[in-house]
């Protein structure tokens, strides 16, 4: 049986009883669309795997079109990136899977230049090959994730423990997909956020630790499965007199046998704002 291209207009698939209950947004030409915040970040969130296993520096032009279901639902996005550095444009195929709603909970199993060929079940990474795998002594999801699971440190701990946690320097804080994270877990807990409204944030990275969750490897700013704790200000709030100290805190896996990126988090205002 062939495989069905997702990434397709629903009206291209051939029949078949039942349907797939999909919806088709063309949003080449259109300044709104539907889940226009969150489409641009898994676009992005995309990108970034991509980016991570690749050694490359793809950045968002444009998003082509999209197809979704409803509820939580998988996203399949086809887009326009392009390299900073030489001006190539490349249209990638991206598929995000929301696991639920109201909380950022996502897999990325696929982003990959268009027309790559990849295996059916994605079980063989179409990248080129990795050594090293994820160790299989954590699970890539974590069931029933709240902020309690993983809680922020304690201020009798904080990051003081260097072998536990890995502190960003002052450039390093500057890393796109540490503001691409708290973006993600503002947007799936709001979801009527428009594409507009990403570009009225004024988020302030402050500080970010970051912990493996593996025992022998200890934590860097490349931990493949790891927590990252993160401390930004909201600084469209702090005009407006609310309270704008913020928390986050986001759980990454990287499974190298699969390719597939697993993300995990939420944010919350921080006891400190609140005293």
């Amino acid at each position: 049986m062939e495989e069905l291209d997702f990434f397709k207009s629903p009206d291209e698939f051939p029949p078949r009883r039942g349907g797939y209950g999909l919806v088709h947004v063309d949003c080449v030409g259109k300044r709104g669309y539907t889940n226009s915040a969150l489409v641009n970040l898994y676009a992005k969130l995309g990108l970034h795997r991509y980016n991570w296993l690749e050694g490359t520096n793809f950045e968002l032009d444009s998003i082509m079109k999209f197809n979704m279901r409803g509820a939580a639902s998988p996203y399949y996005i086809t887009l326009v990136a392009c390299l900073p550095s030489s001006g190539l444009q490349q249209i990638f195929q991206v598929l995000v899977e929301e696991e639920r709603l109201g909380i950022l909970d996502l897999t990325c199993p696929i982003s990959r230049p268009q027309g790559t060929e990849s295996s059916k079940k994605e079980s063989t990474p179409f990248l080129r090959p990795h050594s090293e795998p994820v160790s299989a002594t954590h699970q890539d999801r974590l069931l029933g994730w709240t902020k309690s699971v993983i809680p922020w440190p304690s201020s009798e701990i904080g990051f003081s423990d260097t072998k536990r946690f890995y502190m960003l320097n002052e450039s390093e804080l500057q890393c796109d997909w540490i503001s691409l994270y708290v973006e993600l877990a503002i947007c799936t807990s709001h979801r009527w956020f428009k594409a507009r409204d990403l570009s009225n944030f004024e988020l302030e990275i402050v500080q970010v630790a970051i912990e493996s969750l593996h025992d022998k490897e200890p934590p860097s700013l490349k931990s493949k499965a790891a927590v990252i704790y993160i401390a930004y200000k909201d600084l469209a709030k702090a005009r407006t007199g609310e309270p704008y100290h913020y928390q986050a805190v986001v759980r990454r896996v990287i499974n190298e046998a699969t390719g597939t990126l697993s993300i995990q988090g939420d944010c919350w205002i921080a006891a400190a704002a609140t005293a």
